[in-house]
């Protein structure tokens, strides 16, 4: 079990509470450049959170059992939803040309985010319950 689960799920609802109340912006400012300005620190600021989950749970990824990497992944499609969302909201916004580049990074993190999600999948549970890969792993560990 991993220690770390709680300051994790804490993260993800930080992640997942930022990207809503960015989602939520309004778009339609008089004041574009002001507009621009705090939309772009708050994007930067969601996009640093989102870096920083994905590298705290790629540092314990080992150490989730099958159930918890279920948690995080229940945590983490609202999340996937809200990122979307805000992403469409993004480009489709008249605030786009002068957020362009954190746009782009926003959309790198996401995409690591995503691949994150991707590989809990995979590699904590489909592997896990696969009875050809246990197999093949409990032989090299024997031959080890």
């Amino acid at each position: 079990m991993c220690s770390y689960t709680a300051e994790i799920k804490a993260t993800y609802t930080r992640v997942r509470r930022q990207t809503a109340e960015v989602t939520q912006q309004q778009f339609d400012m008089d004041d574009y450049l002001d507009k621009v300005i705090v939309m772009k620190n708050q994007l930067n600021h969601v996009t640093n959170e989102t870096n920083a989950l994905v590298e705290l749970v790629r540092s314990h990824f080992t150490e989730f059992d099958i159930q918890e990497t279920i948690e995080l992944l229940a945590h983490s499609t609202p999340i996937l939803i809200l990122m979307d969302q805000l992403h469409q909201k993004l480009v489709a916004s008249p605030l786009y040309a002068g957020l362009k580049t954190a746009v782009e990074e926003y959309s790198d993190c996401v995409s690591d985010f995503q691949e994150l999600c991707s590989d809990l999948q995979m590699f904590n549970i489909d592997l896990r319950q696969n009875e050809e890969f246990q197999k093949s792993s409990e032989r090299l560990c024997s031959i080890a």
